[in-house]
């Protein structure tokens, strides 16, 4: 029996039913997945083999021809083989483009430059593209080939040449990037033609990972998902056994980080002091040192995201960077009440630093600090401004005379998007600030161009905290809920690691724009994903600090008034569990950033108190 033929519409004809206990898998698609598959797998007989038995083709040759011609480098046999495998007349362009494109690319690399110009004037340029590409291209034939991948494209080769070693790059760095150009072209082919790279691979991890999200209490990061049984996981996977009740200090504890490398934790108090834990392999808190003892509460504390420095800030107005590994002051920075101007800075500590000042303006006051990715900048946010400062080792700290803003570390000062700040921080992109007022917004400022946009809240937001892919913004309201913004991609997120961070001081590098030339400021939800209440919603007194943490960032935590921790799942919103222990009010939680299964938290009862996952204690 002879293979179907497909139609014009490139979908076989043969219709023989459908499989699966709802019948929802198409019989001849499930087989010429399972052929690809087995194909993939280096099991080429086998698939030849199902191909003969079922009469089932994997592919009509022209994709067959096709896929071999782009995986070989033979872009004019390519350009001829497209109209028959392309979705539409309307991508034809496009997919013309990609593969002129690449030939062009691996003709300069190559060093045929006269090719290439043929190329490009010939071909390329009748497609009327953006003659902004079109220059962009053209200036790559002034650079010699570095016999390397160029600025991100696939590898060099020469043209009609299967793939091998060709100039610097080698034979698996060809096959690689020739494999990617088939994978952008993908949306532009029939996918009744063409099957996607690895299909099979691809819809069985999809439903793996349907498995993990509908399992409220998945917190693992090192899961072995079974092909013949379905996921499950229970609250053993949650941090909720108490572990270490730390009594380093003598008052209320208002702040608990880890360092991003999950090395060290900090806390700050009311009693003036700083400790500075290591955080061991196994979760425990050792090693207490102390970063600063000041006549004045000491509220804040941030590390650097490299975890080589920490800030902590007092309600002297001061902000002191620490050295994590020796635990000694590096410099002082003293905040003024000049919308957030910098009165001076010093080198190392001294009685004047520690001695603090009992009477500060409350414009002075410090209310957030967040970093920079690159660890050499911070913002800072007082009631009445926002500034960015240096904390680069080589600036110059040394103590001259107040108010120079090159002595002060002083970088840039910001637009104030409200009147009276209560938080602010920086997005792992480097290039969006999101700060929140008096005023029930939510604002956020773009470094590169200026643009502030505002979310409204329904009431008075007292703190924030970024989730660290930058996708969920987390907002403490006053009356004891946590709402979950869902922020549009493109917005926070960066190449950087999770945490506080950001790149440039000076502005970022250029508003973002999405594949369709969308600007994210222009699509900032109109509501929260998800409205978390801790019992009852009633005014608080206190300031409280939410966290996402957990695997794949899965949970929000969240200290309460009533001293319990309230744990949330992200994604469905569905309250987990509520921990009590402390016997005051439970002022903020920390994730631990590598280890799921921990969890520290800071309390009004003077402790800090780590949170550990049962499934760890039973070593599973």
């Amino acid at each position: 029996m002879g293979p179907p033929q497909p139609g014009n519409n490139g979908m076989f004809d043969a219709q023989e039913g459908a499989l699966g206990p709802r019948g929802m898998i198409d019989k001849i698609e499930y087989i010429r997945v399972l052929e690809q598959a087995l194909r993939a797998l280096g099991y080429e007989s086998v698939a030849a083999a199902l191909e003969s038995s079922s009469g089932i083709v994997q592919q009509p040759p022209a994709a067959a021809a096709f896929r071999s011609a782009v995986l070989g480098g033979r872009f004019e046999e390519a350009l001829g083989l497209l109209p028959s495998v392309a979705a539409d007349s309307s991508v034809l362009d496009r997919a013309r483009f990609l593969l002129l494109k690449q030939h062009y690319l691996e003709l300069v690399a190559a060093g045929a430059t006269a090719a290439a110009l043929q190329v490009l004037r010939v071909q390329l340029q009748p497609l009327q593209m953006q003659q902004q590409v079109l220059h962009s291209l053209a200036a790559k034939l002034l650079r010699p080939p570095a016999g390397a991948a160029t600025n991100g494209v696939s590898p060099p080769s020469t043209p009609g040449v299967a793939a091998g070693a060709v100039g610097g790059a080698s034979a698996g760095e060809l096959s690689a990037g020739r494999a990617a150009l088939l994978d952008e072209l993908q949306d532009s082919l029939l996918p009744s033609m063409l099957i996607p790279e690895r299909r099979l691979e691809e819809l069985v991890e999809q439903a793996l990972l349907h498995q993990l999200e509908r399992s409220p209490f998945h917190n693992s990061r090192h899961t072995h998902l079974s092909l013949f049984t379905d996921y499950q996981a229970g609250a053993e996977q949650l941090p909720s056994q108490p572990s270490q009740v730390l009594e380093a200090h003598g008052s209320e504890v208002w702040a608990i980080t880890f360092s991003r490398d999950g090395h060290w934790a900090a806390s700050a108090s009311k009693d003036g002091t700083s400790i500075l834990w290591s955080v061991d392999p196994s979760g425990r808190f050792a090693c207490p040192r102390q970063l600063v003892s000041c006549a004045v509460p000491c509220q804040l504390v941030a590390f650097s995201p490299d975890s080589r420095t920490v800030l902590t800030a007092c309600m002297d107005s001061c902000l002191r960077l620490h050295d994590v590994a020796s635990a000694k002051q590096l410099r002082l920075f003293t905040v003024t009440d000049e919308t957030s101007g910098v009165g001076g800075a010093a080198a190392g500590g001294g009685a004047a630093a520690a001695a603090g000042s009992a009477a500060v303006p409350p414009a002075s006051a410090v209310m957030a600090v967040s970093w920079f990715p690159d660890s050499q900048r911070v913002l800072v946010a007082t009631h009445r401004g926002l500034a960015i400062y240096s904390c680069a080792a080589a600036h110059p700290g040394g103590g001259g005379s107040p108010g120079g803003a090159a002595a002060s570390g002083l970088l840039r000062r910001l637009p104030c998007p409200h009147n009276f700040i209560y938080d602010a921080l920086v997005a792992p992109n480097g290039d969006l600030v999101v700060a929140v007022g008096q005023d029930k917004r939510i604002s956020f400022m773009r470094l590169s161009d200026q643009r502030v946009e505002a979310l409204q809240e329904c009431g008075a937001v007292t703190s924030i905290h970024l989730s660290p892919c930058g996708s969920f913004l987390l907002a403490n309201l006053s009356d004891s809920q946590v709402h979950v913004w869902a922020l549009p991609p493109g917005l926070a997120g960066g190449g950087g690691g999770p945490g506080r961070g950001g790149g440039g001081g000076g502005g970022g590098g250029g508003a973002y724009r999405s594949p369709g030339g969308a600007d994210p400021l222009d699509a900032l939800p109109s509501a929260p994903l998800h409205e978390l209440r801790m019992g009852g919603a009633k005014p608080s007194r206190y300031v409280l600090r939410a966290c996402v943490g957990g695997a794949r960032a899965g949970f929000v935590a969240c200290g309460a008034e009533d001293c319990s921790i309230y744990v949330w799942s992200r994604r469905s919103g569905e309250l987990l569990q509520s921990l009590p222990g402390h016997a005051g009010c439970c002022n903020a939680v920390a994730w631990h950033p590598t280890n799921p299964w921990l969890m520290a938290s800071a309390s009004d009862d003077g402790t800090v108190r780590t949170w550990v996952a049962p499934a760890a204690l039973r070593g599973s």
